[in-house]
């Protein structure tokens, strides 16, 4: 789990424009910083920073969208998710590579088909790798980061007056309580690959409304986001199964009959992982249930 930005200078009274600054600035150089690592082909790990560093400073964008001018989010949110699904092109090719060595660990060689598959995989991660350098470069050659930055550092122009950061902080991660309550609710009934993942995006956007607030916030929304930072990675768990079995059902049968029973062995291994990532995610949910309420609570109480 990526550790938390830091935002210095932000007070329960400062103007939400100086906080929109503040936040935008810093989780937009952190994704800059990110970038050299990440155009490395065969860096799994910068690939894997620039994403979460991408998917952080996309919350932020959403968070403080009441703070920017329509146009200006409209036209940046676009790049930013177009070089947000880059970026997931190439890491899905990483884990799905990842899981299908581990599933195969051993002495024995894979059978054909599956080594055909890597190979495939293989393939497209460095497609994909070579379209998200070349998106990379151009967004720089138009200067669309730079322009963005710009527009961040005009938000300090706005700030002399405005809603206190306190008082907007209480609203958007109340806001998100209800979302990510009524999306794991919703995934307990439905018990389906996609209402699970639903409710990890719904978790996502909670610890990232978080994490810019958290010191203003209080101790019982520090304890849930320490909390929400174990269930989003159980909860991925499950997500990487879910995508792995898909994978496997339909390459399984395009594959040789006489080499079935070697996918049927990895099918009933990722099943396995998928049973015990889901057991691990209810029990975390239990924990949730009391400190979801204890932060609610502590956003809707009073300020003093």
């Amino acid at each position: 789990m990526a550790k938390p930005i830091r935002i210095a200078g932000l007070l329960r009274r400062t103007p939400i424009a100086r906080a929109a600054s503040k936040v935008l600035r810093a989780t937009l150089l952190d994704l800059l910083e990110k970038v050299p690592e990440a155009r490395s082909a065969d860096s799994k790990k910068g690939i894997h920073d620039l994403r979460v560093a991408v998917k952080r400073f996309r919350e932020a964008l959403r968070l403080f969208r009441p703070v920017l001018a329509k146009k200006t989010f409209r036209r940046h949110r676009a790049w930013i998710e177009e070089l947000n699904d880059a970026l997931g092109e190439v890491r899905d090719r990483d884990v799905a590579l990842l899981e299908l060595r581990k599933l195969h660990a051993g002495p024995a060689e894979p059978p054909r088909s599956v080594a055909d598959l890597v190979a495939r995989l293989e393939s497209e991660r460095l497609a994909s790798a070579g379209a998200l350098a070349a998106m990379l470069d151009r967004l720089q050659l138009e200067g669309v980061p730079a322009q963005l930055a710009a527009r961040i550092e005009s938000l300090e122009q706005e700030a002399a007056s405005g809603q206190r950061t306190y008082d907007f902080a209480r609203e958007r991660l109340r806001e998100r309580l209800l979302d990510v309550r009524a999306r794991w609710t919703a995934a307990r009934r439905e018990a389906t690959p996609e209402s699970l993942h639903r409710a990890r995006i719904g978790n996502k956007r909670l610890r990232y409304a978080i994490e810019p607030f958290s010191r203003m916030l209080g101790k019982e929304v520090r304890r849930l986001y320490r909390s929400a930072s174990r269930f989003h990675d159980v909860l991925g768990d499950v997500h990487d199964a879910d995508s792995m079995a898909v994978l496997l059902e339909t390459s399984m049968a395009g594959a040789p009959r006489a080499e079935r029973r070697a996918w049927e062995r990895l099918a009933v291994k990722t099943t396995r992982s998928r049973r015990t990532a889901l057991r691990k995610a209810l029990s975390l949910a239990d924990g949730l249930e009391p400190l979801w309420d204890e932060a609610q609570r502590a956003v809707e109480r009073p300020p003093l």
